[in-house]
């Protein structure tokens, strides 16, 4: 273990995207330390559901062109974790169902078809199947006019991620200070409740946490609650309609998740919405209903401004950058955003969306 205090890279922040970005930094050759106030994956990347699934095709740009290509690339990603690791993630591209319960539902798709068909390369599909066509667990009234299967979405097991990855960078050098509650930020210095430590490059990655080291860069987070079932007939693809996903995990474990809650008083407590989610669940996947509740969760997602993660330098604060924001797509996202931050740290070009941009949310002021 590294003994000294000074290092190439402080990460501030263990989650999927600090983690993501301390292992990029790590295989540039820098020498990493992480920082977090608790443990990796304590906050939003601790979850349950793991749905890594693409934004509808039309409309297509920039975010949703490094989305796809990091949705693509993510198997390859995963498996060098768990090489170096050791420790499976519980990563598998399912493909997804969505039900469609009208003819306008059903035209719609149709477009968004043609435009997966120009966008997706040919290698993966969306297509629209007749209800006859449909597996037995999805429930006929749940897609009267059939449903999309398309074969891009995949899902990760959030918590065994997390613990992989914070493995291969342990197996790869990297330091943690866990623990660590980090007070302030400045060029080069990072101040902890209990001391300080210096890196030529600091990365602020704390989620939630993060709004009071970097001010502006967050909006209000936002609240989710999902669960975890134990069913006897699991689906055998991901699911997602009526605004939530079902997400098997293996040996009949499933997820179900989740709200999306602006307003709420405790972050961390479950209530009568997630009995709603897991009513309106069972409604699609009728297996559910019956099934044992194994665990409810809640926690506050990281969400910027604007619905973009925020990635880049931080203005007025040279060597300082910022990964945060990932709300729903953190996990999606991740490796990309590693890369770009590591690739940023080195002076080199990034391929990371303006609109990504710290500066586009902070603009630096004359």
């Amino acid at each position: 273990m590294r003994k000294s205090r000074d290092f190439d890279v402080a990460v501030v922040g263990a989650g999927i995207f600090g983690l993501s970005c301390a292992r990029a930094a790590l295989r540039a050759g820098r020498s990493v330390c992480v920082i977090d106030a608790e443990r990796p994956g304590a906050g939003a990347s601790g979850g349950l559901v793991g749905a890594l699934s693409p934004h509808l095709p039309l409309g297509w740009n920039a975010k949703k062109q490094l989305q796809f290509e990091a949705l693509a690339t993510a198997e390859r990603f995963w498996s060098d974790v768990e090489d170096l690791s050791g420790q499976a993630a519980g990563y598998t591209r399912l493909g997804r169902y969505l039900p469609l319960g009208s003819e306008a539902e059903r035209a719609k798709m149709a477009a968004q078809a043609e435009a997966a068909c120009a966008h997706w390369r040919g290698a993966f599909h969306w297509e629209i199947l007749l209800p006859d066509a449909l597996p037995a667990w999805i429930n006929p009234e749940s897609c009267a006019f059939g449903a999309v299967r398309e074969s891009l979405s995949a899902r990760i097991e959030p918590r065994r991620a997390i613990a992989a990855l914070a493995a291969a960078l342990d197996a790869g050098g990297a330091e943690f200070r866990c623990p660590a509650r980090a007070v302030a930020v400045e060029p080069g210095r990072v101040t902890l409740a209990d001391g300080a430590l210096n890196a030529e490059a600091i990365v602020l990655a704390a989620g939630t946490g993060g709004a009071a080291l970097a001010p502006g860069t967050l909006g209000r987070g936002v609240k989710g609650q999902a669960a975890l079932l134990e069913v006897a007939q699991s689906p055998n693809a991901m699911v997602y309609a009526d605004g939530i996903y079902v997400v098997p995990h293996g040996d009949g474990l499933v997820a179900v998740g989740s709200t999306s809650e602006r307003d709420f008083e405790d972050p961390v407590t479950t209530d009568a919405q997630l009995d709603d989610v897991l009513s309106r669940a069972a409604r699609i996947c009728p297996s559910l209903g019956v099934a044992r509740v194994l665990e409810r969760w809640a926690a506050v997602r990281p969400r910027g401004p604007k619905p973009d993660p925020i990635v880049g330098p931080l203005p007025g604060k040279p060597g300082v950058f910022v990964a945060n924001g990932g709300f729903k797509t953190g996990f999606g996202f991740a490796p990309m955003v590693g890369e770009a931050v590591a690739r940023m740290i080195d002076g080199a070009p990034h391929r990371l969306p303006e609109r990504f941009l710290p500066e586009t949310v902070l603009p630096v002021r004359a």
